[in-house]
């Protein structure tokens, strides 16, 4: 099983600026190329997955060091991490 999102925080080794939400107007101002981002996710969420959400939303993938890290943009000098709000647990 994935580890809670508590513990993904915890070990996370990039500094977010913020989680975006897929499809808001806020993704969209700061993706440079919102089709692309939506063709990788779609990519790479398939099996054998290498990315997954936790159980709020936010996407993740895992490096070959073991260490989990969020799928994520930047823009400008800012990172933000990619949420999908309809994979958030209710």
């Amino acid at each position: 099983m994935f580890p809670s999102p508590k513990e993904l925080d915890a070990q996370c080794q990039i500094k977010l600026d913020g989680w975006v939400d897929l499809d808001s107007e806020r993704w969209r101002e700061v993706d440079d190329d919102p089709s692309l981002t939506k063709k990788w996710l779609k990519l790479l969420m398939k099996e054998p997955a290498y990315l997954f959400t936790d159980s709020d939303g936010r996407v993740w993938g895992k490096g070959e060091n073991g260490i989990y890290y969020p799928y994520h943009l930047e823009y400008g000098k800012k990172k933000y991490g990619i949420r999908i709000s309809a994979k958030a647990a209710n």
